[in-house]
């Protein structure tokens, strides 16, 4: 047996072949390990969130208990539920809850929302979450539960775990795309379709409706920008035009060949610009350089 396949837990190893046998890859020992390698970098990225969003793992979540939890079940779903709502219904708080399906061949994840879901009982490492009234009746076995520590405000921990949501259901359809056959042609993830249609499913939306509301979306942020604006853009940064100086006539050398050639002059003109937030830097700055393949 391989070696990925002998690092994944033993309750789960039976999981990891029955979805061999359905991932439409040939029914062999490379195959269980392809998806077993996949499996585990799921679960590394998984961590690797909780660590960057200073969230910790628990064995169980009481069912009343005014937390939002982040959970990855045994076959790589996952599932997100908000701070509870105080309310006096008798299934006591409603909250937002989210479960992402993540196909092996799915460019867009399989999404299912309910904004005033109810959980049935105590969240629980090894037993499904299940519902009362929600997205889903009950998940797969939970591996992880995750929630923010106890000084995070309820508004803080909706907003971290709805982050961990968005970036480990894309990571994971980008770790999923490495099971492609040599040669097989499979959809770029990021493309406007493809993240038309993930926004579309994960807010209720069609696709139609999205398509309308990015283009009406960006066709404001460019108006704002030729006027003169600087418009910002949430947590990525802000946009703007810069006035870049007169350039005289030179002289270089062609990049490929290393002729001379004449540089033209370029009268002064603005550019657009964009200003990287503090946030999104510091985001970069912990994401992993993979070494080169063969380095020790």
């Amino acid at each position: 047996m391989g070696t990925h396949f002998e690092q994944i837990p033993d309750a789960i190893k039976n999981h990891i072949r029955e979805v061999t046998k359905t991932s439409g890859l040939p029914d062999s020992e490379e195959s269980l390990e392809r998806i077993a390698r996949t499996w585990l970098e799921k679960r590394e990225m998984f961590l690797e969130q909780l660590s960057l969003l200073h969230m910790k793992e628990v064995d169980s979540v009481a069912r009343e208990a005014q937390r939002a939890v982040l959970m990855l079940t045994y076959s790589g779903s996952l599932v997100s539920i908000g701070v509870p709502e105080i309310d006096s219904s008798p299934e006591g708080g409603r909250r937002w809850a989210e479960y992402a399906s993540i196909g092996l061949r799915m460019d867009v994840p399989d999404i299912a929302q309910k904004s005033d879901a109810v959980v049935s009982g105590e969240i629980a490492l090894d037993r499904g979450i299940e519902f009362l009234d929600g997205p889903i009746k009950k998940s797969s076995p939970l591996l992880k539960i995750a929630l923010c520590g106890d000084e995070v405000s309820p508004a803080e921990q909706d907003n971290r775990i709805r982050e961990a949501t968005i970036f480990l259901t894309n990571g994971f359809v980008k770790i999923n795309r490495t099971l492609s056959s040599a040669g097989e042609a499979i959809p770029d993830q990021f493309t406007m379709r493809s993240m038309i249609g993930y926004l579309a499913a994960k807010n209720g939306l069609t696709q139609k409706e999205t398509k309308q509301l990015l283009d009406d979306y960006l066709s404001l942020i460019e108006t704002g920008v030729l006027l003169g604006e600087k418009v910002p853009l949430g947590k990525l940064g802000k946009m703007q035009l810069r006035l870049h100086p007169a350039q005289k006539a030179r002289v270089g050398r062609h990049p490929a060949t290393g002729e001379e050639i004449t540089i033209a002059a370029k009268p002064e003109m603005y550019v657009p610009a964009f200003s990287f937030s503090s946030s999104l830097k510091e985001k970069a700055s912990s994401v992993r350089v993979d070494e080169p393949e063969g380095s020790e």
